[in-house]
């Protein structure tokens, strides 16, 4: 028989003195236990009640929730299961989706969503004596999580897709403006319907619960389109103040368009400055403008100072002939309007030449010409007649050539 070595004593004695963690243990008795096989620690039994996992009261019950931050662990007929692997991946992808928001990480909701689905079909492939209700049930909660996400995102998808569209509408075409073929009255009345409307249709828009975010990313083009405002509104107010005619109440109705769209704009953007001001400068002008009928009063205040002011374009020669040559003319047009006074504005004849060859073909001359009408008002005309060439440096009979209307109203009296 062999005797133990010498030096394995003296190794014990060594670690006793120069490791103080571990100086309570006896030396001697530590000699004489080396060689002998140190038991494993195992898992308590499943039905031990210092176990550190769940029994089952029925077949095997959802594990209950560990929380976030670690695994959830099986069950004693999880462990014993041939779909152990599968079931344990199957409650890794729960954790995961516990840890996950279904609205704020919507694809890695999405992904564990299906990973838990594809084990739970594989839990039942290889053991279909496991009962999986449980696990179902805890899969349908999220599952559930995950459709309200996706219909909440659809939700939001929808509402900037119509804020964008609306915003796009709003400054992309006129909605407002007075544009018709129609009598005033009817244009007049058309006009309102089209402002209705157009009110209608930004009132639904505010009750919709636009997207901010979209209405935010417009606000630059808002303030753009609103600095013109002024400029427009100045343009518009003073072609009013000068009208003489009920042609201008059609301008006005441009600025009652301005101040109903301006007015929604400011509903939209409620905070930038621009389109307030855009506002405002539009209801100064109308409430400056007055009444319908106190413009009607302007207007023929107006035309009655623009007829006294207008006058007669002086002769630039005298020549009876050629003025009797533009009353034939003017009694052949058949227009049954009195000659008043005629005014040559050209001294010599014009001559008019062909384009390609260069021959003359024709001459004219240009008058203006007052004419009475059969209601006592008088007319200011600017006519011209022509003569052709007939060969020879000779001419044929005048004939009437072009006019226009240099004043639809004319003092008689302004005819010298």
């Amino acid at each position: 028989m062999h005797k133990r070595p010498h030096y394995l004593f003296v190794w014990v004695i060594l670690i006793y003195v120069n490791v103080p963690g571990i100086a309570q243990i006896d030396p001697l008795k530590a000699a004489k236990d080396l060689g002998k096989s140190v038991p494993v620690k195992r898992d308590p039994a499943p039905n031990n009640p210092n176990s550190s996992r769940p029994t089952s009261s029925n077949n095997n019950p959802a594990p209950p929730s560990t929380g976030t931050n670690s695994p959830t662990p099986l069950d004693a007929s999880a462990e014993s299961s041939p779909a152990k692997s599968f079931i344990a991946s199957f409650w890794k992808a729960i954790d995961k989706l516990k840890a996950a928001s279904a609205a704020q990480q919507y694809h890695l909701y999405y992904s564990n969503i299906s990973s838990a689905e594809t084990n739970l079909r594989n839990i039942k492939m290889r053991d279909p004596n496991y009962d999986t209700k449980a696990l179902e049930a805890e899969l349908d909660k999220y599952k559930a999580e995950q459709q309200g996400a996706s219909a909440q995102k659809e939700t939001t998808r929808d509402i900037a897709a119509n804020t964008i569209g609306f915003l796009s509408d709003l400054f992309g075409s006129d909605q407002t403006s007075y544009s018709t073929n129609l009598t005033y009255e009817q244009g007049v009345s058309a006009h309102q319907e089209k402002l209705q409307a157009f009110t209608s249709k930004v009132n639904q828009f505010l009750a919709s619960n636009p997207d901010q975010s979209v209405i935010k990313s417009k606000e630059a083009i808002a303030t753009q389109k609103a600095n013109y405002v002024a400029g427009k509104v100045a343009e518009y107010e003073k072609s009013i103040n000068e009208n003489t005619s009920k042609a201008g109440l059609t301008t006005h109705r441009e600025l009652i368009g301005m101040d109903v769209y301006w007015s929604a704009v400011v509903k939209i953007f409620p905070n930038l400055p621009a389109p307030a001001f855009a506002s405002q400068a539009v209801k100064a002008a109308l409430a400056r403008l007055g009444t319908e009928a106190e413009m009607l009063a302007k207007f023929n205040k107006n035309e009655v100072e623009k007829m006294k002011n207008t006058k007669m374009p002086a002769a630039v020669t005298v020549n009876p002939a050629l003025e009797a040559e533009f009353k034939k003319v003017i009694a052949e047009m058949g227009w049954k309007e009195s000659v008043v006074k005629i005014n040559l504005l050209t001294r010599d004849w014009t001559t008019l030449y062909h384009s390609v060859t260069g021959n003359i073909i024709a001459r004219t001359q240009q008058a203006a010409v007052v004419a009475k009408k059969n209601d006592g008002n008088c007319i200011l005309y600017s006519i011209t007649i022509v003569q052709e060439h007939t060969g020879a440096g000779k001419y044929g009979s005048s004939k009437h050539y072009s006019d226009g209307v240099l004043a639809d109203k004319f003092l008689c009296e302004n005819a010298k």
